[in-house]
């Protein structure tokens, strides 16, 4: 069975995490074994952090978003003319299809390879995250969900933290695309209501727990339930931080931010006697955008010398199998990433979280450690050490509440495969062929305002 899983962004370890919980649901419906035929941002670098040797499943593609169109980033006639060329790339796949004269000279060979993956995909799915919200540009995943109408593929949306919609222009081209899709899978109550209004069969968007939480470690956190004694201290805990360019007060709240990571570490240090580690889910792969080490160096580098003795970087790549193993060996851990926070939790690592988007909140609340939950855009040095003291006196409460929380996200995420099955494989080509009739109209709607902000770059989270 060929799977296409696009708008992957797997030099993210967190994203890369989505894509291996979404195979894992997925072997879990799918008799035999499925081959993933994965379209992402960076194919060739993806499939050099995750070779064959390895994940024999996944094939690495370069996104059809980005190998068909071409963006606009300045204001010459050259970038002027990229949306009307945007336009007769999708208006000759619709009506000439891959293989005519016009459509070999727009479509390269590879463009041509990767369309017939898609025409042969038993099912399509774009993948988990959070990538559909307005702080984004959206133009890219807009065309990739063209170029799926116009094949007859419209992707079952994987859990995802998304809106809210307010631009009138997104509403208008997201609202076909939802209408299509067989399923749509949310993280949490808020994002279904953003999407209710734009979709004709609310019932068919459910909410279940982040994908990620499929990989949990069920017997490990079954043990550690059972046990009356708390696991034995190792005298370390882990920090993920970020740089956030949307928090309150720009420079100066990053200042805020960083200088209350700071005073948890010290604390941390001086009054509890551990050994601290900087490490992230975004890091040590220089062709991606996004390197946490660099926020946490900025951090390390203003510590009082004889903290600073006690915490360390580690700067390297890590994929979601390395980086679970890897966090067994902390006390707990003081997370900003979310999928950082998600994968700690998931070998049955308690986790003080801080918030950067509403999807951290939700997931504090459905864990139980709402109360403790730090956000990006208010945290003080003062509220940080206040937090931070409670969550380290309180430790295993928190442990157990959470962990017993992790078990029940884990059967809420693996509750999909029943969602799922209606849809492997006969219903997903009775969809695609209904869609096929007319489903390429909608997204693709080629009049002469209709590429917004293109001219943007997009920021994945």
């Amino acid at each position: 069975m060929n799977i296409v899983v696009e708008n992957t962004v797997c030099l993210n370890t967190g994203d890369a995490a989505i894509l291996l919980a979404i195979r894992h649901i997925l072997k879990a419906v799918v008799g035999d074994e499925p081959r993933f035929l994965v379209f992402d941002s960076q194919p060739e670098v993806a499939a050099k952090l995750y070779p064959k040797k390895d994940y024999p499943d996944l094939e690495f593609h370069k996104l059809l978003s980005e190998t068909m169109f071409r963006y606009s980033y300045g204001s010459g006639l050259k970038h002027r003319l990229k949306p009307h060329y945007n336009r007769l790339v999708l208006q000759v796949l619709q009506r000439f299809g891959t293989e005519s004269f016009i459509s070999r000279i727009l479509f390269g060979e590879s463009a041509r390879r990767s369309l017939e993956i898609y025409r042969n995909a038993d099912l399509v799915v774009t993948t988990g995250g959070t990538y559909l919200v307005e702080n984004y540009n959206l133009e890219r995943r807009l065309n990739q969900f063209r170029v799926d109408a116009i094949l007859g593929k419209d992707p079952v949306f994987f859990t995802q933290s998304l809106g809210p919609f307010n631009k009138s222009y997104n509403r208008q081209e997201l609202g076909p695309i939802f209408d299509r899709s067989p399923l749509i899978l949310l993280r949490d109550e808020r994002s279904r209501n953003h999407i209710l209004d734009m979709v004709k069969e609310p019932g068919k968007c459910h909410v279940v727990a982040d994908a990620v939480f499929a990989l949990a470690d069920t017997d490990r956190i079954g043990k550690r339930l059972a046990s009356a004694q708390p696991p034995a201290e190792t005298g370390r805990v882990a920090i993920s931080v970020r740089h956030w360019n949307y928090v309150n007060d720009g420079e100066g709240g990053m200042r805020r931010y960083l200088d209350s990571v700071r005073e948890i570490a010290t604390i941390l240090v001086r009054d509890h006697g551990k050994e601290v580690t900087f490490v992230s889910t975004c890091q040590g792969v220089p062709e991606y955008a996004h390197d946490d080490s660099k926020t946490a160096r900025a951090i390390v580098a203003e510590l009082d010398p004889e903290i600073a003795k006690h915490v360390s970087v580690d700067a390297s790549f890590h994929t979601p199998d390395q980086l679970m193993a890897l966090v067994k060996g902390f006390d707990f851990v003081v997370a900003t990433r979310m999928h950082m926070m998600i994968m700690s939790l998931c070998v049955g690592t308690p986790v003080l979280p801080i918030a950067y988007e509403f999807k951290t909140k939700e997931v504090a609340k459905r864990v139980g450690v709402a109360d403790l939950l730090l956000d990006i855009d208010t945290v003080t040095p003062r509220e940080a050490a206040e937090k931070l003291g409670r969550f380290a006196a309180n430790l295993d409460q928190y442990r157990r509440t959470s962990l017993q929380a992790v078990l029940e996200e884990h059967a809420s995420a693996m509750s999909a495969t029943g969602l799922l099955k209606p849809l492997v494989p006969g219903a997903s080509a009775d969809v695609a062929r209904d869609v096929g009739k007319g489903g390429g109209k909608h997204p693709a709607r080629l009049g002469k305002d209709q590429h917004q902000d293109e001219g943007k770059p997009v920021v994945e989270a």
